[in-house]
């Protein structure tokens, strides 16, 4: 049952950048579990309300996401569905990584899944291809959530989910024109969002990337203090019940 294998990885999860894990019970009729609350809600509702984000504020949540996925993949658990709407904040809006009801936890070597899941404008080739898939899978969606961040939209996105997949197996996406991305920041997406998932780099060649040279922690906490005042200032969303 992918509840109990949801509830199994996720329980056995400490990182300061994944959702905490607190309780869980069941009754007659409900399983309940009990999470840390992240009270600014996801970094979907930031770019909503923000539009996209800078280059700072990028490096500031990606550096944390690439923390939590380093420690997932050492820990041998695929994600699988990594997007916007499972980043979450905090109240310090510092990120954390939740949704585990896709994850899945690695047995061997080479170890494939082959279930089709994730969200549309997310997936991996791979996936679609029904190849199976691995560890990478985690690392296509990373791509993504940073072209989204940057250019307020996902690359293969369209009207159409069929569009969508046929765009993404075709690896077919383009930068906007007039952007101000920085060449470092387009190299490093551009890297990423491979077909053949053996010529991605890996999650630690990506903290090493030039785009994240001299993301020192006093910058960070520079950063993150800079987002804390204009989030603050943003209107307030209603609380999620």
């Amino acid at each position: 049952m992918q509840l109990i294998s949801e509830i199994k990885i996720h329980e056995s999860l400490r990182h300061p950048n994944i959702v905490e894990f607190k309780h869980t019970f069941e009754d007659n009729q409900n399983v309940y579990i009990l999470l840390e609350l992240c009270t600014n809600h996801t970094l979907n509702d930031l770019l909503k309300r923000k539009k996209r984000l800078s280059e700072p504020e990028m490096q500031l949540y990606l550096l944390q996401l690439l923390d939590s996925l380093i420690y997932l993949h050492d820990a041998k658990i695929i994600h699988r569905d990594l997007k916007l709407g499972n980043l979450f904040l905090t109240e310090a809006m510092s990120l954390k990584l939740g949704d585990f009801g896709l994850a899945s936890r690695i047995e061997f070597p080479g170890d494939k899944r082959k279930t089709i899941c994730g969200t549309p404008n997310y997936i991996a080739p791979e996936i679609l291809e029904s190849k199976g898939h691995s560890y990478e899978v985690d690392t296509w969606s990373f791509g993504i959530i940073m072209y989204t961040l940057t250019f307020g939209r996902p690359p293969f996105e369209s009207k159409d989910v069929k569009e969508t997949y046929k765009k993404i197996k075709a690896i077919s996406y383009s930068f906007p024109e007039g952007n101000s991305a920085s060449p470092s920041l387009k190299n490093l997406i551009t890297s990423i969002l491979q077909r053949e998932p053996h010529k991605r780099p890996t999650l630690k060649d990506i903290k090493e990337h030039e785009f994240f040279r001299g993301s020192s922690l006093s910058r960070q906490t520079s950063i993150l203090l800079k987002v804390q005042a204009s989030t603050s200032n943003l209107t307030k969303l209603p609380s999620y019940k």
